[in-house]
């Protein structure tokens, strides 16, 4: 969101800041006070951008605690229970998951969290209900405050920085998670850097009575401050073996942030603020009736983003059904065109075509003299197609002498037996059996096998020599049951006529 509205709430104010674009500005104090709700209500009636609320208050409590790992529904009622043990009185509340237990039941370590005391909030939450605020969160600074951890190579940090208007927020991680957090307000006798002392090493104290902090591991205290604040700090404040002082530098974190604010003090509120605003948690104390508005201003907005990807698909399909309209009527003139010099074509062809037509039963003689003539003067290819496809299906025949003539129309019968009316083709093939062992009686049932399927096609077969003389005057003894018997060698006449 480029612009937004943020809401620091302390003790006893709330401030209203702007966000426009990376830059954050002070837009109004309010006082929790009648009038001051007042001044805040007339502030909600010119400001109707997203808005959300950042509070840092002492009565925040935090409670680790283990529980069984569940899914769904019974996770969600396990949770509730534990939420009316703790914190009864008060619907902020949540339940964040730090990690899952490696051994054992493998159980979820839950940090459970809530604002112990509403009034503080709920006054100034039916403000912004009455004038339908999209209030998107209800945030706290212990959670804001984890991304200023993660670059820290420490197990055990306390992160300590001071807002203005509420006080100094000490927040413990443990493993860059999050355990507890406590504010102790800034009285006007205490300077930052007696403040930051006294209370570090009280922290110190509460981790080791908790057994937090393990014997022999040092708490890592990291300050956020000003350069001006830091001297005073360093000079004050000596590191020891079990607690080791470092600052961050409120500018430079600015700068890391990509924060266009100016930090001229220690006070981490503007900060905290940009954090809000660039990278809010994803868990926080708001209900869904605290959201409510926040989530019809996302679905109008998803609905005006939806509305013009759908008029830009609309113009872009009108302009290409226009371009496609072009292109066919271009191509329906080049059409016409076409056509136009087609039928001048045709017109001239019918003038320069000569008057005396031949008559019709001309045009019939001549279409059946060129049939007879096809029919006398066949190409090889037609002749020969049947025998082809035969062989293909006796693949033992091997052919030596292929040869063929055009026969006396007298000299063969159709298959009626009557004179063919077209000169039949006279087929010569001259072959052997292969693989044939001496079996005669098996190559001679092969080789009529075939001049069977030669007969099936339409042709006529004479067998002019068998693998086996069987006629009278044949000899059938010289050559049964000799190994080396002669190649069983054949000769066929086969007669093709033309298809009527």
């Amino acid at each position: 969101m480029k612009s937004q509205t943020l809401l620091f709430l302390g003790a006893n104010y709330l401030h209203a800041y702007l966000w426009q674009d990376g830059l954050l500005s002070l837009a109004q104090e309010f006082s929790d006070s009648t009038e001051g709700r007042g001044q805040f209500s007339a502030f909600l009636k010119t400001h109707r951008q997203p808005t959300r609320l950042l509070v840092d208050l002492s009565e925040e409590d935090f409670r680790y605690d283990t529980i069984p790992h569940l899914r769904g529904s019974d996770r969600s009622a396990l949770l509730q229970r534990k939420f009316e043990q703790y914190y009864r009185n008060t619907p902020f509340r949540k339940a964040l998951l730090q990690q899952r237990q490696p051994d054992g039941r493998r159980d979820d370590e839950i940090l459970f969290s809530a604002l112990t005391n509403p009034t503080l909030i709920l006054p100034w939450l039916e403000i912004m209900a009455q004038h339908s605020t999209p209030l998107a969160g209800i945030y706290s600074v212990p959670d804001l405050s984890t991304p200023l951890v993660k670059d820290i190579l420490s197990d055990h940090v306390l992160l300590l920085s001071w807002e203005k208007h509420a006080g100094l927020r000490q927040t413990y991680f443990k493993a860059k998670r999050l355990h507890f957090s406590r504010l102790t307000p800034m009285g006007s006798n205490n300077s930052f850097s007696e403040l930051v002392a006294s209370e570090a090493l009280r922290t110190h104290q509460y981790l080791k009575s908790l057994s937090l902090l393990p014997d022999g591991s040092a708490l890592d205290v990291h300050i956020v401050c000003h350069a001006t604040d830091q001297r005073q700090l360093a000079a004050q404040l000596q590191s020891n073996a079990e607690m080791r002082y470092a600052y961050l530098d409120i500018q430079q974190l600015g700068l890391h942030l990509k924060s266009k604010t100016p930090y001229q003090e220690s006070d981490a509120t503007l900060l905290l603020l940009h954090l809000l605003a660039t990278q809010p948690p994803h868990s926080h104390y708001a209900a869904a009736k605290h959201t409510h508005f926040f989530q019809l201003w996302q679905l109008r907005k998803s609905l005006r983003l939806a509305s013009t990807v759908l008029a830009v698909a609309s113009l872009l399909w009108s302009m290409a059904n226009l371009w496609e309209g072009r292109g066919l009527t271009a191509t329906s003139e080049s059409l016409q065109q076409q056509a136009g010099q087609l039928a001048q074509q045709a017109q001239k062809i019918t003038q320069d075509f000569p008057n005396n037509l031949a008559a019709a039963t001309d045009m019939k003689t001549a279409v059946l003299l060129l049939r007879k003539l096809d029919d006398h003067s066949p190409p090889p290819q037609k002749i020969l197609a049947g025998l082809s496809t035969t062989l293909d299906a006796f693949p033992r025949i091997h052919v030596d002498k292929l040869s063929w003539q055009v026969s006396a129309a007298a000299d063969v019968m159709n298959t009626a037996g009557t004179p063919a009316t077209a000169p039949a083709q006279i087929i010569l093939l001259s072959g052997e059996l292969e693989e044939w062992a001496g079996d005669y009686r098996a190559a001679l049932n092969y080789v009529e096998r075939f001049q069977q399927a030669l007969i099936q096609r339409g042709h006529t077969v004479t067998a002019l020599i068998l693998p086996l003389d069987i006629s009278p005057k044949g000899n059938i003894t010289a050559d049964v049951g000799k190994s080396n018997a002669k190649p069983a060698q054949f000769s066929l006449k086969i007669i093709w006529r033309p298809t009527p």
